[in-house]
This record gives structure tokens, C-alpha cells and sequence, in this order.
């Protein structure tokens, strides 16, 4: 029941942002904006967060989930709210501005509060992350028939009465509810380590460059198939379903999350992740026909699908409960440092050799990704003990509570 509370906030957060986030880059193409503009644009929501994730995951480990769910709904109002009023291309730079960090704030706490809640933690993970692939999914299908049939205004609005139920759902959900019973008997370990000396584990530092590398992948395609999909004569409502047919098969993907965890383990899934995003990236090249996108657009689901909450699990896994908050913004950080570097790059050689380059490019980057970050002996059950040195782990944490309490 404790759950399913949050689910819901995730669902409906996701559904807002990535409802409108691809009718960013529809309607600044029908503004004549040049690809390397809609690249900076689209860099635009992840400049905040590059900046201050980490920061913000320490406000969360001092103030509470609730505090910092409430801050970023109010943020996401706001964003969702101006491009209404003005409807051009610079209010939503600053849209997109606020929205990527009132996100993080919303993401981050609902991330900790899930995590920490009693279960299995990579179904848990799991779960939350099939809820953000349920939004992926409603989202741009519901955006790009609205923004097709009643135009720019109206998809912002459906988001901001999105957002505001989610503002209220963080004031309904009880208090008590925003932090699992272990994580609030725990004692504050006191540890002043460094978040960023943290990278001297080399499995958790290749699983936050995979995460990073899987959700720029995940951002690309959707600021630039728009644009490929215009090109070729598709209309709004069908580049929505193609980019729904994504968040579909991570949706089916994640359900058999778990499984394919027991059978092949964490690294080859997360090498493969990579190897099946980047082969699908470079087949948006071989032909124009909008079914076959759908195909590949169906695999590249798959491929991003698992990278996201496997590298999120396995971050949550060797952090302690008191640095939680940190180490989830330091992921963050490489997530949004990615998602801003690279429409700048890509937005570069879409304008040197054209949007079908961008793919191109972008899985020939992946393919190297994958095979640059394989990750060493990864297991499921001693994730944390090569990070022994950085205090002590979440598990030994519960073993100590378990101890207390007998």
C-alpha cells in the first residue's frame, strides 16, 4: 500500500515531463529553430541538475523526501505554467531550465523513499522504474495527438494539471510514510567522505557512466527523432506512438527484470544494454519506412530499458542509508552531464552531416561504451564490499539494526 503511493507520483511526474519534452523540439522545428539550437534547447534540462544534483541529494539527506518532493513539484507547476502564458521559444529555455531541477528534486526523493522500503531492493527499483517507463509511454502518445489536433497550449496544460495532482498527492501521502522504518531508526554515521572520492570504485564508477550513457541515449532519440520523423513525412501523432513503442517494450523488459538478473547477472546485462542501444541507433539509418522505426524503436526499449534501474540498484547497494541522497545525486550528475554535453556535440554533427548522422554517431559511441565498461565479477549479493573503505554499507547497516532490535 506504502508503495503504490509512490508509484503513482512517479507515474504522473514522468507522464508530465516526458509528455512535453518532445513537443519542446516539435515546436521549435515549426519555429524554423536550426538543429543545433533545439540541441541546446534540449541541453538546456539538464543544466541544473549537472550542476547541483549532488547538492541536492545532500538537502535531501538533511531535510526529508517529502520537503524536497514538495519543492520540486512547485518548481515543475511553474515550468509547465509560463510557456502557457508565453508561448515562444525563450520562455522555454527557461522552462526547461527549472524543470530538469525541480525533477531531480521530485526523482531523488522518490528514490530513496523506494529504495529503502522493506522488499527485495532490485524488485523494488524495478518497479519504480517500470512506473517512469508507464509515463514514458502515456506521456508523448498523449502530447503528440493533443499538440497534433489542439495544439501547443493545451499539451502544456493536461501538464500542469498533472503536476498539480501530484502536488497535492505529496501533501495527502502521510509523513510517515516518506522514510522506511529502518532508514528512520538508523543513526547518522557521522561520515564526512567525499561523494566524489566514492569513483575510486571502479564497478560503481562504470555503472554511473552506463546510466549516464543509456539516458543521453534515451534523451537523443527523443529530441531528435521528432525532428528525423518530420523529415520524412510522419506526423505528430505518429512520432508519439513510435517514441510511446520505446517506453512500451522497457515497460515489458523490466517485468522480467529480475529473472534476467538471476540468469546472466548485472554486468553482462549492463554491457548488453549498451551493445543492443547502439546496434538500434545505427539501423535509424537503413530505411524511412515509419513501421520499421517502430521495430527498432521496440529494441531500443529494450536496451535502455535496463540500464536505468540496474545502475540505480547497484548505486543504492554500496551506499550507506546517511549518504543515499549523495551518491543518487552523484549518478544524477552523470546522467545530466551527459544529457547537456551531448546535444551540443551531436547538435554539431547534425548540422555538419545531418539529424540521420546524430544516430549514427551516437551508436557507434555506445558500442564503445559497452565495451570500455564492462564491469568486473559483478554480483548481486556483495555489490558492496569492495567499498568498504567509504564507512560501512547498507546491508551491514540493516544487520546492526536487525542486532539492536533482537
Amino acid at each position: 500500500m506504502v508503495l503504490s503511493y509512490f508509484l503513482i507520483i512517479q507515474t504522473l511526474i514522468s507522464i508530465a515531463v516526458q509528455g512535453t519534452r518532445p513537443i519542446v523540439s516539435l515546436f521549435a522545428d515549426s519555429q524554423g529553430i536550426s538543429v543545433s539550437v533545439i540541441g541546446i534547447l534540449v541541453s538546456a534540462y539538464a543544466f541544473f541538475p549537472m550542476l547541483f544534483a549532488v547538492k541536492a541529494g545532500k538537502w535531501l539527506d538533511a531535510y526529508g523526501a517529502r520537503h524536497m518532493c514538495l519543492l520540486g513539484s512547485i518548481g515543475l507547476l511553474v515550468s509547465v505554467l509560463i510557456p502557457i502564458i508565453i508561448p515562444i521559444v525563450p520562455t522555454l529555455f527557461f522552462s526547461q531550465l527549472l524543470m530538469g531541477f525541480s525533477q531531480i528534486c521530485c526523482l531523488i526523493s522518490l528514490q530513496k523513499t523506494v529504495g529503502n522500503l522493506p522488499g527485495n531492493q532490485d524488485n523494488l527499483i524495478a518497479m519504480f522504474s517500470l512506473t517512469g517507463s508507464l509515463g514514458e509511454l502515456i506521456g508523448p502518445l498523449a502530447s503528440g495527438f493533443g499538440y497534433e489536433y489542439v495544439g501547443f497550449r493545451f499539451t502544456f496544460a493536461m501538464a500542469a494539471v498533472i503536476v498539480g495532482i501530484v502536488l497535492i498527492s505529496c501533501l495527502l501521502v502521510p509523513i510517515k510514510f516518506w522514510k522506511s522504518a529502518l532508514a528512520s531508526r538508523i543513526e547518522k554515521a557521522g561520515n564526512k567522505t567525499s561523494s566524489w572520492k566514492m569513483l575510486k570504485h571502479v564497478n560503481l564508477r562504470k555503472a554511473l557512466i552506463i546510466s549516464g550513457l543509456v539516458l543521453y541515449s534515451k534523451d537523443l532519440f527523443v529530441a531528435y527523432f521528432p525532428v528525423l520523423g518530420t523529415g520524412v513525412g510522419m506526423n505528430a501523432s505518429s512520432i508519439g506512438i513510435v517514441l510511446s513503442l520505446v517506453a512500451a517494450s522497457s515497460i515489458g523488459v523490466r517485468l522480467i527484470q529480475f529473472r534476467l538478473l538471476q540468469i546472466f547477472g548485472r554486468g553482462k546485462i549492463l554491457t548488453s544494454t549498451l551493445i543492443i542501444s547502439g546496434l538500434s541507433f545505427m539501423l535509424l539509418n537503413v530505411s524511412d519506412f515509419p513501421v520499421l522505426y517502430g521495430l527498432i524503436a521496440v529494441f531500443l526499449g529494450i536496451g535502455l530499458g535496463l540500464g536505468q534501474p540496474l545502475s540505480l540498484a547497484y548505486a543504492m547497494k554500496v551506499s550507506p542509508l546517511d549518504k543515499q541522497g549523495e551518491v543518487l545525486g552523484l549518478r544524477l550528475t552523470f546522467n545530466r552531464s551527459s544529457q547537456f554535453v551531448s546535444p551540443f556535440f551531436f547538435g554539431a554533427v547534425g548540422r555538419i552531416a545531418g539529424v540521420s548522422a546524430i544516430f549514427m554517431v551516437s551508436g557507434i559511441v555506445l558500442l564503445l561504451g559497452a565495451f570500455f565498461t564492462r564491469l568486473q565479477k559483478v554480483e548481486n549479493g556483495n555489490a558492496h564490499d569492495s567499498m568498504s573503505d567509504l564507512s560501512f554499507s547498507s546491508r551491514d547497516e540493516k544487520e546492526r539494526l536487525a542486532k539492536k532490535t533482537n
